[in-house]
């Protein structure tokens, strides 16, 4: 494996803040808790939030700084269902579901204590196979602050 193979590797697999370089693009990844809310109401408690950030160019704002999550419990049984069901469908059936789900807002609690609110739509994810919990969905994004 070359180093810069094993670099990579190696950010990858570091855990709750990396920082992957291949070649001359450069990605950052932050991982952060937070919780799920619809409607002010609490959906789940237990949300592991990927924020990463990437410098290659070409890519629109909205591409430079995807946002993936993964949902633990407790989970609303109304979301449950809607995550499941993404789970499920594929293609065109699935991008249909998503745009009929309504807006969720994450509350992200960061390394130094602040919080931050993102909110916007799930999107279907590209694994689908495995426990719930397991299963990264892309978060688009409306607006943060």
């Amino acid at each position: 494996m070359s180093d810069r193979a094993a670099t990579a590797r190696s950010g990858r697999l570091a855990g709750r803040d990396s920082l992957v370089t291949v070649d001359t693009q450069r990605t950052e990844q932050r991982c952060h808790l937070g919780r799920a809310y619809r409607g002010g109401r609490l959906i789940c408690g237990g949300v592991h939030v990927t924020i990463s950030r990437d410098e290659r160019l070409g890519l629109t704002q909205r591409e430079r700084r995807p946002v993936r999550v993964r949902f633990h419990e407790p989970l609303d049984d109304g979301l449950r269902s809607e995550l499941n069901q993404l789970v499920r469908r594929r293609g065109a059936a699935a991008w249909r579901i998503a745009d009929e789900l309504e807006a969720i807002e994450l509350v992200v609690d960061d390394l130094r204590g602040e919080r931050q609110r993102i909110v916007g739509h799930l999107q279907p994810p590209q694994v689908r196979h495995g426990r719930l919990r397991d299963i990264e969905f892309e978060f688009g994004l409306q607006r943060t602050r």
